[in-house]
């Protein structure tokens, strides 16, 4: 299989990703250049070009990688498992893409809209054992970088549009776009499918507004801004 061009961003994403499916935690910068086949230095760079087209949040003034999507490096509420292996994920739309990245059957374990009853279903092949349950997000897309963390933490699952209404009044977050599960499947599919692929690249304005037009969400949510990278 015909991977990236070394030394590139593109091919630092492909080894931490790798890295992280098969370990579970990122590698240190000494070891990805190790695996990169070059300089700490120049892996260093790499990794922060990497961070700048948002293909990988650093820890503040590190090397450390802190989130590589849809892979949390931190525990977070949600705990995605296969065949023995675990991730956390950083938010409900991320679990479904390391579903969607893997192409294998997941194990999602979290709570309705975080803090209510246990939610625990599997998806396979396009398909969740909780077919009712619904995707959430308060925040549109030309929010999602001012602060990555706090748009993508709350995307959550939750069992119904009145818990959604509840949550929101709750914590005084808007109440944004709704997904079923069905849709939620097939955004995470289309967003994150290609993520353990070497073929992976950081989607643009217009890829993005494809995979939304494709999917017939609201254009005026879902409106990406042009200087997005």
């Amino acid at each position: 299989m015909l991977r990236p061009t070394e030394g590139t961003p593109e091919h630092l994403h492909y080894l931490l990703t790798h890295f992280i499916l098969r370990k579970g935690h990122a590698p240190k910068l000494e070891q990805l250049a190790r695996l990169a086949g070059q300089s700490v230095e120049r892996t260093a760079k790499s990794q922060h070009q990497l961070e700048e087209m948002h293909g990988v949040i650093l820890e503040p003034g590190t090397s450390r990688v802190w989130s590589l999507h849809p892979f949390a490096l931190i525990p977070t509420a949600f705990w995605v498992s296969s065949k023995g292996r675990g991730w956390w994920a950083n938010c409900a739309w991320c679990a479904l893409g390391i579903g969607a990245a893997l192409k294998k059957e997941v194990r999602i374990v979290t709570r309705d809209g975080a803090e209510g009853d246990p939610l625990e279903f599997t998806v396979d092949k396009g398909r969740a054992s909780l077919p009712h349950l619904l995707m959430h997000f308060p925040f549109p897309p030309a929010m999602w970088w001012e602060n990555p963390y706090c748009p993508c933490g709350n995307i959550l699952f939750f069992s119904s549009e009145k818990k959604i209404e509840e949550w929101c009044e709750r914590h005084g977050r808007p109440k944004g776009a709704v997904l079923s599960m069905e849709k939620a499947l097939a955004l995470a599919e289309a967003w994150f499918g290609d993520y353990a692929s070497p073929k992976w690249r950081r989607k643009t304005p217009r890829d993005a507004a494809k995979i939304f037009e494709e999917l017939d969400l609201d254009s005026e949510f879902w409106k990406f801004p042009d200087e997005f990278r």
